[in-house]
């Protein structure tokens, strides 16, 4: 049944129209721990994070009403109407956008639990809460959506929250999403547990993994990760990195720049020697959220030369797709104008 409804919208002629939209308006969302939200950006004026389900459990969807409140927002966007909370986003783009209803952008937050104790989680501020609440089981939900064939391939699937390796429902989701087109998985690990499903994803080319060591040695990795895992991350990662597809590096390492902790280029040079040693050929660089959402407008010359310095130092490695994520990118779009507004309050 599934390939019959491929087969049918390949030889659909689709309909497009050129407006300034974003991925997740169109075919996204983000399922997270209290709703279901539209994206999990907010750095930028309007905040993000759209909610689409209020108080969401876990309950079965019904994907006929949600995919009339993306036809919806889909028109305002056509009139040149962006939602509030879209304002400013770096993300939107006036491009040709189809006006289909499927889904091919999905970010899973909604696991809170981790085998790690970062100092920077969010977690940290309500620790009982996020310990003691129930987790929802999502893998029904998404089997309903890839069995009505509204699944498809082209767009990211995100996994992040908590550590995605130790969600029950992690290795048959992720096997599901494969088996059902999706090809470009996104997972952000602590890397602590080893999977199978991501080993089965990077081999096929399919996988794109994500882990934040933000260290080079042990001592720094213990005191903002607060476990003893330094070891057993790295070799995991040697792992993943063996089992890549050729001339696909998706086996990533990341770097989140925390003010305090690793703010130096001491550390940041043992993390690449590492990442280089583990065949590590792509690595990931962002700054410490909560710090960030604090000091956007006042951030100090060192933090903007050491974004630099790092991603300089991938490139003396020779590394593939150095990426910068929302913080990061962010300062970067923005750094001449945060300068220049803290010089003005200077004066």
């Amino acid at each position: 049944m599934l390939d019959k409804l491929k087969s049918l919208f390949n030889k659909t002629e689709k309909k497009t129209y050129k407006y300034v939209s974003c991925e997740y308006v169109q075919h996204g969302f983000n399922v997270d721990y209290e709703d279901i939200k539209m994206c999990c950006f907010n750095c930028h004026e309007g905040g993000g994070r759209q909610i689409l389900i209020d108080k969401y459990k876990g309950e079965m969807i019904d994907w006929k009403k949600f995919f009339k409140q993306k036809r919806e927002m889909r028109e305002l966007n056509k009139q040149g109407i962006i939602l509030e909370r879209c304002k400013g986003c770096i993300f939107l783009k006036e491009r040709e956008w189809d006006d289909d209803d499927y889904i091919n952008y999905m970010v899973f937050n909604h696991w809170t639990q981790c085998n790690c104790k970062c100092k920077y989680c969010f977690t940290n501020e309500q620790s009982d809460f996020f310990n003691q609440r129930k987790n929802y089981n999502m893998y029904p939900v998404i089997k309903k959506l890839a069995d009505m064939g509204m699944i498809r391939g082209g767009g990211e699937i995100g996994f992040g929250g908590g550590e995605p390796a130790i969600l029950p429902e992690f290795e048959p989701l992720v096997n599901l999403l494969l088996d059902s087109g999706c090809d470009n998985i996104r997972v952000h690990s602590s890397g602590v547990k080893y999977s199978q499903a991501i080993e089965r994803g990077l081999e096929e080319g399919k996988l794109t993994l994500v882990v934040s060591v933000d260290s080079g040695t042990p001592e720094t990795y213990e005191n903002i990760k607060r476990v003893k895992f330094f070891d057993t991350v790295w070799k995991n990662l040697e792992i993943y990195a063996s089992k890549q597809t050729e001339n696909k590096f998706k086996a990533k390492t990341k770097y989140i720049i925390y003010p305090g902790f690793n703010d130096n280029k001491e550390e940041v040079d043992k993390f690449f020697e590492l990442s280089d040693k583990a065949g590590i050929r792509s690595v990931v660089l962002d700054v410490e959220g909560g710090w960030y959402e604090h000091n956007k407008y006042n951030v100090p010359d060192y933090i903007y030369e050491l974004l630099e310095y790092a991603w300089q130092k991938s490139q003396d490695l020779g590394m593939q797709n150095v990426e910068l994520y929302d913080r990061a990118n962010h300062m970067k779009s923005h750094k001449q104008e945060y300068i220049k507004m803290r010089e003005n309050v200077s004066e």
